[in-house]
């Protein structure tokens, strides 16, 4: 616990004391999953927000035909639930823990009695910021970068230095882009024969980082062009005649 208070410090409980940190784990319920298994359903109620210790939940949104939308991966330090529990609201997504994950569960009681008000809606309002920043770059990725680029910025998104390997399937991942899973089949195809990542049923595991930030680089260097000739397409077309 004191390793995780000083390496990936919980956002919701930012300006705790780790005497305080260490008083609110004690009091949380741990749970381990072996195997991948839902924690929070969409649509379904809660009492209970989840702080993520090791391994990863995935977040996803299914809509009314059905499809479903993987949101995010929450990392260690990272929080799922808390909006719920705060609001008494149903879930606005579905979390699954991932095999291998160890979460610590707790309530909105707990929360209160750790933070000053003043403390936790800065808190809230921080997690919340970072959360738009996250959705519109995913909205910018999702609109001006092609298939193969999404498909590289999200598997960077999707994994990190300490975790390397992505637990999900090509058919998710290419929900995840917005684009076929052909595509997908091909890109990735492409990236094992470079030796950049490698594929096993159910996962991907990225061994060279560095190739993929590099492109993720060149991509966003590109897609800023495009963007601006957009605009500038864009300002030209409502400008007055002369």
């Amino acid at each position: 616990m004191t390793r995780l208070f000083h390496s990936s410090p919980p956002a919701l409980l930012a300006g705790i004391t780790l005497a305080g940190f260490l008083a609110f784990m004690e009091r949380c319920r741990t749970h381990r999953f072996p195997e991948a298994k839902p924690i929070l359903r969409q649509g379904e109620a809660t009492s209970a927000a989840y702080l993520v210790l090791r391994g990863a939940v995935e977040v996803s949104f299914i809509d009314n035909d059905g499809n479903r939308v993987l949101a995010h991966l929450a990392r260690p330090g990272e929080v799922v639930g808390e909006v719920e529990i705060l609001s008494g609201r149903p879930c606005a997504a579905t979390c699954i823990a991932q095999a291998g994950s160890l979460l610590a569960a707790f309530d909105l009681g707990m929360v209160r009695r750790a933070l000053p008000a003043e403390t936790l809606l800065h808190n809230l309002a921080g997690i919340f910021h970072d959360r738009l920043i996250r959705d519109n770059r995913q909205h910018t990725v999702a609109m001006f970068f092609t298939s193969e680029d999404r498909i590289r910025m999200h598997l960077l998104s999707l994994t990190t230095i300490d975790q390397p390997c992505a637990q999900i399937s090509q058919a998710d991942l290419a929900t995840f882009c917005g684009c076929s899973r052909q595509t997908v089949n091909r890109t990735l195809a492409h990236l094992r024969a470079l030796g950049i990542v490698g594929l096993s049923r159910g996962s991907i595991l990225i061994r060279d980082r560095a190739a993929l930030e590099a492109a993720r680089l060149s991509a966003e260097g590109i897609g800023a062009g495009s963007r601006s000739r957009a605009a500038a397409s864009g300002a030209d077309e409502k400008a007055p005649p002369c």
